[in-house]
């Protein structure tokens, strides 16, 4: 019987004549942590922005928990436990690195419960913005930035979470500690999907890998059978 969380079936999408998605199926496994890889333009953020509503399928279908989440808009999916992050950080520059959370964890109650402040200075202590928490957030470089949103999403304590090239820009030193952290929110229970380019840190942290070629996946597998398959090579490393 499968344990799928998020259930993506024939989804398509064009712009302009350009087919970006071709027919994309995958199933994610409740509790695991899976990466997916391919070349830029393969269409991974495209992916991840008809899982969240940020786009709309052309056609096929995505369930999440069993849930048809087609048309939903954007915002009522934290409510029902997905959440993302993106390339580019949407953070609110003019807020504190404290504030950004507190206001990303409810926007119509500014400051938050003690229980909601207590959470967030936990956040900044774990992807180590502690000691930045009463600093705006425009003086963060892009690196903090990231980790800023990556703490932000957490206030959501998602079921799924998306992470879209979580590491770029960030020190490698660092990388190992966040690494380490995803390890262990996904041992709470916490599924995980991510993008990212560094192949050998996603065969270290993930399940499973689903390689992502001109609209289509390849190649799903363990890291063992993706990083050994001649043909994610050729794709992915251009071998």
């Amino acid at each position: 019987m499968s344990n799928s969380i998020l259930s993506i079936e024939g989804v398509t999408k064009s712009f302009g004549g350009l087919d970006v998605l071709k027919g994309v199926s995958l199933e994610i496994e409740a509790g695991s942590i899976t990466g997916i890889i391919g070349p830029n333009g393969a269409g991974k953020s495209t992916l991840f922005d008809i899982i969240t509503g940020y786009q709309t399928s052309d056609n096929g279908s995505i369930l999440f928990d069993g849930e048809n989440i087609v048309g939903l808009p954007p915002h009522l999916f934290a409510r029902r436990g997905l959440i993302r992050t993106f390339q580019l950080t949407r953070v609110f520059t003019h807020l504190t690195v404290s504030e950004n959370l507190l206001v990303f964890a409810d926007a119509k109650s500014y400051g938050g419960s003690a229980g909601t402040k207590e959470k967030a200075l936990d956040l900044l202590e774990f992807v180590h913005l502690i000691g930045l928490a009463n600093d705006e957030a425009s003086t963060l470089s892009y690196g903090q930035l990231k980790l800023l949103e990556l703490a932000q999403v957490l206030m959501h304590s998602p079921k799924l979470l998306l992470l879209d090239e979580p590491f770029a820009g960030i020190n490698p030193g660092l990388i190992d500690k966040i690494v380490q952290h995803l390890r262990d929110l996904n041992k709470a229970g916490m599924t995980i999907v991510l993008i990212e380019h560094n192949l050998p840190m996603v065969a270290s942290l993930c399940d499973s890998i689903a390689v992502v070629s001109n609209g289509v996946i390849e190649i799903v597998g363990t890291p063992d059978e993706v990083v050994n398959n001649p043909r994610v090579k050729e794709v992915f490393l251009g071998g």
